[in-house]
């Protein structure tokens, strides 16, 4: 459930294995829902749409069409699956199965829900739980409501970072998942979440590992929540320092990643497989994935820019051909014209604006092996900030901000050169990460008085105590970023809290001030120029 990854609820929606199952349609549903998806997508989709071409009943064809959904959403064509669901829906919506409508709703409350559009989420989600209540056959009741019940886990997780809310309603779909032994596919995909709830959020791994066994003995292979159990695996296994088995998990991923059509997984994948050779000293395989990881995301950006081009000249041509229709269409086509014309404005700006920023990058990286410093000499107003990271004491006496101006104060040349030799020291010790330095702790430190290392700062340091600290820091995580691979994995919280920020928006907001760009622009800059070396 790792932020960058699309956790796939109800596409399971039968979840029983195809060899258990009598119905001739729903073995062939199943089968390649989670056997031929894995090997061959595009003939997965064939087969879908050929049963929904052969169906005979209302119910067969949302259900085929149900399934073509839950195959493009595998891909992460969103807007494929939202229209193939759609009008699943509208069909199921006619017969009197309640556990397809409940279960469709399921998928579109799960990809609304990825596509930000919460409101339709919560929609359906509604929709769903109260057509579940309708569901005469016990079981099948019980089946959508553990469905559902992860996807109410997955919104705690991603979204409320409330894991312990989470784990009551994962236990809670494992209560709805014994009174159905034989859907096997559903009681392994309950254990898989909750492994990874106890693996990758609380570190838990003797737990994680229990629910991941378990999933194993119900999840069939190739599939795709089996390859999410071996990652899992894989992140155990480190963690108990048994690294030959840990590899071995993740190249069991891996196989799955890279013969099936999921970008979001191969993503996931080669960012987990690079960190563990990295971790373990084996730099060269390790750049292979990076480099693999940094082709796909350059791969999606270059598809999303394509369909940005697509669909400007689909609407080139529309104007062009119903110029001379009635006026309400020709009000239709501008407007949509203008909106795809929008969308590439947003496009190009936001080219322009990636641009300026990797300039800037390549400034303070060009400025470093010019003086050995990564900040260039700006000095930043932080005096607007909510949240102060520096207590520094009021020294309007001594300092006039407002002029820039520096009045003499009575401090002798000894004094002067032994503080500035204390903070020289004070900067090799890297005691500014602590997030208790102030200026009155300095003065205490050096056996001096604040308003004379106010006034040695800004005579040598050519700015005030508050833009001295913020500098060195900024610089600090600067070198961090820029020689550490494993520093570029951390949150922006952690990072803030190494350099010494109390809160990760001021150290945002004091980093973008410096440097021009964000702390994640920055990142993606150097991971960037590191694909470009290998």
């Amino acid at each position: 459930m790792n932020k960058n990854l699309v956790i796939i609820l109800f596409i399971c929606s039968t979840a029983i294995k195809a060899q258990k199952i009598n119905d001739p349609y729903e073995r062939l549903y199943m089968t390649t829902l989670t056997q031929v998806a894995a090997k061959d997508m595009k003939h997965a989709l064939q087969i879908a749409d050929s049963m929904t071409v052969a169906s005979k009943t209302p119910q067969h064809e949302g259900r085929s069409i149900m399934l073509s959904a839950s195959l493009y959403m595998q891909q992460s064509k969103y807007e494929e699956s939202i229209k193939f669901a759609e009008k699943a829906k509208d069909i199921l919506d006619t017969t009197e199965s309640y556990e397809l409508q409940a279960k469709i709703r399921g998928l579109l409350t799960t990809v609304y829900r990825i596509l930000g559009l919460l409101h339709q989420s919560k929609k359906y989600a509604e929709e769903g739980l109260k057509i579940a209540d309708k569901i005469n056959d016990m079981k099948k009741e019980a089946q959508v409501k553990s469905l559902f019940l992860q996807e109410l886990a997955y919104y705690e997780i991603n979204n409320n970072k409330n894991y312990s809310n989470a784990i009551t309603y994962l236990n809670h779909s494992l209560e709805y998942c014994s009174k159905i032994p034989e859907d096997q596919i559903n009681v392994g995909r309950t254990h898989q979440m909750l492994g990874e709830v106890y693996c990758f959020y609380l570190n838990q791994y003797s737990l994680a590992e229990k629910h991941y066994q378990i999933a194993l003995k119900n999840l069939p292979e190739p599939y795709y929540v089996t390859s999410l159990v071996h990652e899992g695996l894989g992140k155990v296994r480190f963690s108990q320092k048994r690294y030959e088995e840990a590899e071995k998990f993740y190249l069991q991923a891996l196989k799955f990643a890279e013969t099936t059509d999921h970008p979001e997984m191969k993503r996931r994948v080669f960012n987990d497989i690079s960190e563990y050779y990295e971790k373990t000293n084996q730099y060269k395989k390790a750049s292979v994935y990076r480099k693999k990881l940094a082709d796909l995301n350059w791969r999606e950006a270059e598809k999303h820019s394509h369909i940005v081009d697509t669909d400007y000249n689909k609407v080139e041509n529309e104007n062009q051909q119903y110029a001379k229709g009635d006026l309400s269409k020709n009000i239709i086509i501008g407007v949509t014209f203008f909106m795809i014309l929008s969308l590439i404005g947003i496009f190009i700006t936001y080219r322009k604006k990636q641009k300026k920023e990797y300039l800037k990058f390549k400034a303070i990286i060009d400025h470093y092996k010019e003086k050995e410093e990564y900040v260039l000499e700006t000095k930043v107003d932080i005096s607007a900030f909510e949240e102060s990271e520096i207590q520094e004491e009021n020294v309007s006496d001594l300092i006039d901000l407002k002029d820039n101006k520096q009045i003499d104060i009575a401090i002798n040349k000894e004094t002067e050169a032994k503080i500035l030799e204390q903070l020289q020291q004070f900067e090799e010790n890297e005691m500014f990460t602590k997030n208790f330095v102030s200026l009155s702790f300095l003065a205490t430190e050096f056996n001096t008085n604040s308003r004379y290392i106010s006034y040695v700062v800004k005579k040598y340091k050519n700015t005030d105590f508050k833009n001295y600290i913020n500098k060195l820091r900024i610089n600090y995580i600067i070198h961090k970023l820029n020689t550490s691979e494993i520093h570029r994995r951390h949150k922006v919280g952690a990072l803030a809290e190494e350099c010494g920020f109390t809160s990760h928006s001021t150290f945002a907001t004091v980093f973008k001030s410096i440097t021009g760009i964000s702390p994640s622009s920055f990142i993606s800059f150097i991971e960037q120029e590191s694909a470009k070396n290998i």
